[in-house]
């Protein structure tokens, strides 16, 4: 049974890795730094759908996969990477899908308001470590001294729109699938 297990694990993982690749692919250029990708709305299914390790070792690898330099981040790949503003972001879809998974995990009969609920506070995580890494990079890294409220405008008010279009259909759709995800996991 521990075989099945690591199969289904891994199965799952390498899936939800290549949607959150995909999502980095579809992209809407913007005037600013970033573009708009569906790497969130993937990120968040990936949370809310995934057990806690398979939806883990999904972010991680897909992080892996950009580090040795696959173009799959938004802006590229490699472990220059690292300096690039928005890999803030991209350690925020780690730590906000650890959360949100083993949140998730931990519900009984789950609800959609629920499923919304954790979205909107993944996002909030996502956000959080993004625009403190952005700040950082471009503040101290790159020696310039935007303000806390250019970060907000330029960062997080561009996106928002989008991520609440992503936080509605992340949840819908976790809500639908999750169940058949665990009769998968556990036949």
């Amino acid at each position: 049974m521990k075989r099945r297990n690591l199969i289904v694990t891994l199965t799952l993982s390498a899936l939800f890795c290549t949607l959150i690749c995909i999502g980095s692919f579809i992209r809407i250029p913007m005037p600013n730094i970033m573009p708009v990708t569906l790497q969130t709305f993937f990120v968040l299914l990936t949370g809310l759908v995934l057990p806690l390790k398979a939806s883990t070792l999904a972010i991680l690898t897909y992080i892996a996969l950009g580090l040795i330099g696959l173009p799959i981040f938004s802006g590229g790949g490699g472990v220059g990477y690292i300096l690039m503003p928005n890999f803030g972001f991209i350690i925020g879809f780690l730590i906000a899908t650890v959360i949100i998974s083993a949140i998730t995990q931990k519900l009984q009969n789950r609800k959609l308001w629920q499923y919304i609920v954790i979205s909107l506070f993944a996002i909030t995580v996502i956000y959080m470590i993004g625009i403190f890494y952005f700040a950082f990079i471009i503040n101290v890294h790159n020696n310039n001294d935007y303000s806390a409220i250019w970060f907000v405008q330029t960062v997080f008010l561009p996106f928002l729109p989008k991520e609440i279009i992503c936080i509605i259909f992340a949840s819908l759709s976790a809500y639908k699938i999750r169940p058949y995800i665990i009769k998968f996991s556990r036949s």
